[in-house]
């Protein structure tokens, strides 16, 4: 009989959130793996005293990631039935990169919702006007209370998140900011992956009163070139509702063929 055991130690969960990601069909999406990955509960699943998998939970009860070691792989659906059963799971994000979690949601799902595309780059784009040329460079550490401000005003959601992220990106140096004249209009992410090398997550922020006019786009276009450079694959994401994000990061020259979805389960 398999049991489920609650790990602590800090290398253990590291080498399997590095050992999973190697088993995936493309580079799963930075924020997602830093900041919700990063928060999680991790389970070993056992077998007597081997070591046949792990899975993980977010605060809220959801079922974040499963894997099994490829001799407990025939045992799949059993083992998964058994984890959503005794934790009483009704929810699971998923995404199309993991095979065997992913089909394994699929077998007991009541609904299926997609939340976001991962893009992978197509190559370099050519661009009739650059509406950045002479006005995007790396943001400097004395621009936080500019970019904290500018990041409230123009992204969604509760704003505890953005000071620690901007500061880290600065201290970094993985930010990049746009002015039209004095004014901040843009900003732009480029994050190495510390475990997906060589990828690098690119994001963009758009003032609400400049968008539609392709400036995300270039935001992009840049991100991309400073990749180039340095050695880097771009890939990014967006929410699937976010259509003017789906839009610019599309006419930049990505493609998305994986999506990552939420799942109801029918039999809680």
């Amino acid at each position: 009989m398999m049991r489920f055991n609650r790990l602590d130690r800090f290398e253990v969960i590291q080498q399997l959130r590095l050992d999973y990601l190697r088993t995936l069909l493309a580079p799963m999406d930075g924020m997602w793996e830093s900041s919700i990955i990063s928060q999680a509960t991790f389970w070993e699943i056992q077998d007597q005293e081997r070591h046949a998998g792990h899975f993980c939970l977010d605060s809220s009860n959801y079922l974040l990631r499963f894997h099994l070691a490829k001799e407990y792989q025939a045992q799949a659906q059993e083992i998964f039935r058994s984890i959503v059963s005794t934790y009483e799971l009704q929810h699971a994000i998923t995404s199309t990169i993991e095979p065997l979690y992913f089909a394994l949601c699929l077998d007991f799902q009541k609904s299926v919702t997609p939340q976001n595309y991962l893009f992978r780059d197509q190559g370099r784009v050519k661009v009739p006007v650059d509406l950045l040329t002479h006005a995007f460079r790396k943001a400097e550490k004395d621009e936080l209370d500019i970019l904290v401000r500018f990041y409230r005003e123009n992204t969604e959601g509760p704003g505890e998140w953005i000071e620690p992220f901007l500061q880290e990106r600065l201290d970094r140096e993985e930010l990049f900011v746009g002015f039209d004249q004095h004014t901040l209009v843009a900003t732009g992410e480029c994050i190495p992956s510390q475990r997906q090398p060589p990828y690098a997550d690119l994001g963009m922020v758009v003032a609400q009163s400049y968008r539609g006019r392709g400036l995300g786009r270039s935001v992009l276009l840049h991100l991309k070139e400073y990749c180039y450079e340095a050695g880097w694959e771009p890939i990014c994401s967006c929410a699937v509702d976010n259509h003017a994000s789906k839009k610019a990061i599309e006419r930049a020259g990505f493609f998305s063929e994986h999506r990552m979805v939420e799942v109801t389960f029918s039999f809680t």
